[in-house]
């Protein structure tokens, strides 16, 4: 592999996964962006007397001036990111009428705009190697619409629209730099811990990270786990909205966060 890697939420969960497979591809060096220092430390740890140069920083990606100032550093002294893996999120159940208006910023900002700031912050830099790659991590719920999630979705659903807006946009104009848009289903890292769907089977962490890698390397437009949810488009598109409606009421995945009822981030 021999790039420069940054994964955002990187101490832990998918994060972690995404770090641990850079580094057994080994990547020239991994950056890790995360808000918990303790779990930086615990990483930076276990990864001692690796080959891959390892650099972990506090990043609350929330903070755009940070966002931008933890970028120059990194350019200034590590050099350009040429795999960047935007996987920072965080997802609250709870019903809208009684969503903390707080967390309805939370999540537009850690699930949609970030991301943004984080890619056009290192671009220029990626602009000037021989290859980028940029990979925005959406959601299943990028293409559906459930209740206790709607902010969720809305902000997956814009992190769609803009990681396949910057592809098209590239390939215009930056060609060398890809972009892959990852939606996945629950995964087993406890982020969606006591959700249930018949539509979206839980699935491993190892699962989503080698459907993950493979579509980098083979510059897949979208990586989509379970596969199904690939397809949920194109079934709404057929069925209309009632009748979507209806398919998400008997598979259960109206009521797949029933047993969810709180904020996590990863």
């Amino acid at each position: 592999m021999n790039k420069t890697v940054l994964v955002t939420g990187g101490a832990s969960g998918m994060g972690k996964a995404y770090v641990e497979r850079a580094v057994a591809e080994g990547a020239k060096a991994v950056i890790i962006w995360d808000l918990n220092q303790d779990a930086l430390e615990q990483v930076k740890q276990e990864f001692h007397g690796s080959e891959t140069q390892l650099y972990t920083f506090q990043v609350d990606v929330t903070d755009t001036q940070l966002v931008y100032q933890t970028a120059e550093i990194i350019l200034k002294n590590i050099g350009a990111v040429e795999l960047l893996i935007n996987n920072a999120g965080i997802v609250v159940s709870e019903h809208f009428i009684d969503h903390d208006p707080r967390k309805i910023d939370l999540s537009m900002q850690i699930n949609s705009t970030a991301p943004m700031h984080i890619a056009r912050a290192f671009l220029p830099a990626m602009a000037e190697v021989d290859e980028g790659h940029i990979v925005n991590i959406s959601s299943g719920a990028g293409f559906m619409y459930c209740p206790r999630i709607t902010v969720y979705c809305a902000s997956k659903w814009a992190m769609l629209g803009w990681s396949q807006g910057l592809r098209v946009e590239l390939a215009e104009t930056l060609p060398h730099i890809k972009v892959t848009t990852v939606t996945p289903g629950h995964i087993d890292t406890g982020m969606f811990a006591g959700a249930h769907s018949k539509l979206m089977p839980m699935i491993s962490t190892d699962e989503m990270v080698d459907a993950v890698w493979k579509g980098i390397k083979k510059n897949k437009i979208l990586v989509a786990r379970p596969r199904a949810v690939g397809v949920i488009p194109f079934i709404r598109g057929l069925v209309g909205f009632r009748g979507w409606d209806w398919i998400s009421k008997i598979t259960g995945t109206n009521d797949f966060m029933a047993g969810h009822n709180d904020t996590r981030r990863k």
